[in-house]
């Protein structure tokens, strides 16, 4: 399906936020951007206010940029993102109701809380399957995940992970080298 039928096709919320991206993209820098000026030149500079088939032209003109948001989006999701993406992955006919996914989703956020209090538990006791230096690698990473979401607290905020934090996050992950589930687990 062409993105001008995919854009015909969603509700303007989503339109918008497509669009907003692709605005903050142009802001940035682009490698065409003569080209993305004519097209918008021609239509009053706003990219809202042009027609799908506008859009689309100034979205192949972009691709490569909004593929590098959508990677660093993607690098920068929570434990959230996994869940979803176990969901959909197992709905290999794309059939799947919106009831169906959410039971799905509750039925795997219960089985992630049953894992977590697992692993707490091997990690409380003396003897257990995981070895000490891993338990070391857990209780360092687990101090840090606790560290970057509760120090907004003290600044009377709301508690949550920035993304900066997030990336110190996944560094440590990284040279941790603690597995995408293991990781999926501490932060829950």
């Amino acid at each position: 399906m062409k993105l001008e039928q995919i854009l015909d096709n969603v509700n303007s919320l989503e339109k918008n936020s497509f669009l907003k991206i692709i605005d903050n993209t142009i802001t940035k820098g682009t490698k065409n951007p003569k080209e993305i000026e004519k097209i918008l030149s021609d239509n009053n500079k706003n990219l809202k206010n042009i027609d799908n088939i506008n859009i689309a032209k100034v979205f192949e003109l972009v691709s490569d940029e909004f593929s590098e948001f959508i990677k660093s989006e993607f690098l920068n999701t929570t434990s959230q993102l996994d869940i979803i993406i176990d969901i959909i992955i197992r709905d290999g006919n794309s059939l799947m109701k919106l009831d169906w996914f959410a039971m799905l989703y509750d039925t795997e956020v219960k089985n992630i809380k049953k894992k977590t209090a697992e692993l707490a538990f091997q990690l409380e006791q003396e003897k257990s399957e995981i070895g000490e230096q891993r338990k070391r690698d857990y209780n360092i990473y687990k101090a840090c995940v606790k560290t970057a979401y509760l120090n907004d607290v003290a600044n009377n905020r709301e508690s949550k992970v920035t993304s900066d934090e997030l990336s110190i996050l996944l560094t440590l992950a990284n040279e941790l080298e603690l597995a995408q589930v293991e990781v999926k687990l501490r932060n829950y």
